[in-house]
């Protein structure tokens, strides 16, 4: 453990600044700039998020009624894509509410609190939807929570990595995967969810060599609330408890009271709020048919234009590092607590009817996957013999091509109104096939593509519908 973790505590201290400034606070700044002036921005899933979040702080209470909605047309149901219809809204149990999972507002709640002492707000004076305010909440929180994302990547590779590695690796999820493209674009239940699985690592990472304690009351607290933020969540509950279970024993008494706990606030909530156990959108996902696995396995790893490989072709590099020094990973447990996650994003996905993730760009579902496969890749990089952490090693020179391609690819997403634009060239899924025009080549003079007003992204498209 000593090798990875550094010769002596003066080296790493004197490691983790540049120019006096600390490292962490170098890269979340740095992102954060990014994030903040990538101009392309977009609201599906997540419009009226922070309205919820508004009313939860000024009401106390989800219900919109109270508010002027223009958009919504009462007759038609949640998730009906009809023109500009409020899709995301639904009045049910006596309450105007909105659809989609309730923890991202809950958890911006404390943001939009602060940001209205400011005079910014997603409600008007009159008590209108600002859909402005709306906006510029979203861009800003989704900047701030990625931002953190990357500094608690880096944070949780020094557990095991010295400064420079680290450092790779947060630069690469932040900047070579859906972070960059998807997460920090706009408040996607993604955004809030995998901000909470890295913490979660970063726990995980630093009771490896007992010198940290596990806190499995904010383990479970964390776990509890990535259900709350999306339902995949369930997938890192299940596999961070069975690690507990097996190698925490007897921590997991406290783990499993404290999720209880939270369990039954949730079931209460939604009891409470939307008259059933579980919320309409945890209940209606629409499954595709069994023989249809193969192809949308296909389409989530391989096609042109959602496939995971062929926008973050490092996370390859990942898993065949991982898997070629499976035996010398410093904590397997752990390594099999991530590949459970990864492969269990990767089933569910597609598994549903609408694998593609509707109006977004790249493998936008797998972003779920995000915070375990930093941990698989601080894995497999601690695993790694020093003559293969030498830049002219095969391996590294893969994986640097690999990096560059992923950031490219990703930046494209953040930076081209023409990539977002492709979401109208033509059928789903019929369209994320077509090599002929992969939405990573949304723009190229070479090819014809249909394009749209740019007015910041506000669609009336369907997106996850999940």
């Amino acid at each position: 453990m000593a090798r990875w973790r550094g010769a002596n505590s003066a080296r790493q201290s004197a490691a983790e600044t540049i120019g006096g400034v600390r490292i962490p606070v170098l890269l979340w700044t740095a992102s954060l700039l990014v994030f903040l002036c990538s101009p392309v921005f977009y609201l599906s899933d997540s419009r009226y998020s922070m309205l919820t979040a508004d009313s939860l702080v000024t009401n106390l209470t989800p219900d919109l009624s109270s508010f002027r909605v223009p958009e919504f047309a009462a007759d038609l149901p949640f998730n009906t894509i009809d023109g500009l219809h409020a899709y995301q809204l639904e009045r049910t149990n006596g309450r105007l509410l909105y659809g989609f999972p309730h923890g991202t507002s809950f958890l911006s709640a404390p943001f939009v609190a602060a940001m209205a002492l400011v005079g910014v707000s997603a409600v008007k004076p009159d008590r209108t939807f600002d859909l402005g305010g709306e906006l510029l909440l979203q861009k800003i929180l989704a900047a701030l929570l990625m931002a953190s994302f990357v500094a608690l990547s880096y944070q949780a590779a020094r557990t095991l990595l010295g400064a420079g590695a680290s450092a790779l690796v947060a630069v690469a999820a932040g900047f070579g995967t859906q972070v960059w493209s998807t997460a920090s674009r706009s408040m996607w239940a993604h955004t809030w969810e995998i901000t909470l699985g890295i913490v979660v690592v970063v726990l995980l990472l630093g009771n490896l060599d007992g010198r940290r304690p596990l806190r499995p009351g904010w383990l479970a607290t964390l776990l509890a609330w990535m259900c709350f933020v999306r339902p995949t969540g369930v997938l890192a509950a299940v596999a961070v408890s069975a690690y507990v279970v097996i190698y925490r024993r007897t921590e997991f008494l406290l783990f499993a009271a404290i999720g209880a706990v939270w369990l039954a606030l949730f079931t209460a909530y939604t009891m409470r709020v939307f008259g059933t156990v579980f919320p309409f959108y945890y209940e209606s996902q629409i499954w595709a048919k069994p023989g249809a696995l193969p192809v949308a396995l296909y389409g989530v790893l391989l096609s042109p234009s959602r496939g995971l490989f062929i926008f973050c072709p490092v996370v390859a590099v990942v898993l065949y590092l991982a898997a070629r020094h499976w035996r010398a990973l410093p904590q397997r447990a752990l390594a099999w607590v991530a590949v459970f996650v990864f492969l269990g994003v990767i089933v569910i996905t597609a598994a549903h009817a609408d694998w593609w993730g509707g109006r977004c760009y790249g493998p936008r579902y797998l972003t779920d996957a995000l915070p375990w496969l930093v941990l698989l890749a601080i894995l497999a990089l601690a695993a790694l013999p020093d003559d293969a952490r030498r830049l002219r090693h095969p391996a590294m020179l893969a994986g640097s091509v690999a990096l560059l391609a992923s950031v490219v690819l990703n930046g494209k997403g953040a930076m081209s109104w023409a990539a977002n634009d492709w979401n109208d060239s033509g059928p789903l899924p019929a369209v994320m096939f077509d090599w002929s025009r992969p939405q990573f080549l949304a723009g190229s003079s070479h090819l014809h593509w249909p394009s749209s007003p740019k007015t910041w992204g506000v669609v009336a498209e369907p997106s996850a519908h999940r």
